[in-house]
């Protein structure tokens, strides 16, 4: 998150890539951000709940389908993502738009596909299922 928003901001600061939007759009962002803030903190609750992590450097000892895992496999991602597109529109900054796709990807190749094949290890068929029934994203 943090190298996001040093991209997106710092890029912004150097060559300003302004997106002309109304205030009706600024307010979307708002509530996008808020919505996206909360989905985040529901998430890691369940987390939290089910006494396990996403933290990688501790071991997960449960595989949490409820809640917001429900929809979808990474709902901390998800909502990341929708903090970012909300705080894009917020600050009208064309460069934080842009600077989700490499996030996305990054994520998707970096982490989520290395979380997977730990995940499949650690709960197999378990985990096999779910991954069937519930999309990476949404």
């Amino acid at each position: 998150m943090l190298l996001w928003a040093i991209a997106s901001f710092g890029l912004h600061w150097l060559m300003p890539l302004q997106l002309p939007l109304d205030d009706h759009a600024v307010g979307i962002g708002r509530v996008l951000t808020v919505a996206a803030g909360a989905l985040l903190v529901w998430a890691q609750h369940c987390l939290r709940e089910h006494k396990t992590t996403a933290d990688h450097s501790r071991p997960s000892t449960q595989l949490v389908t409820a809640g917001p895992y429900r929809y979808s496999r990474n709902p901390i991602y998800l909502a990341m993502i929708g903090v970012f597109l909300g705080l894009a529109l917020v600050f009208r900054n064309g460069w934080a738009v842009i600077m989700i796709v490499p996030f996305v990807v990054a994520v998707g190749r970096l982490t989520i596909d290395r979380e997977e094949r730990y995940l499949h290890r650690l709960f197999g068929e378990e985990y096999a299922r779910y991954k069937r029934r519930v999309r990476r994203w949404v």
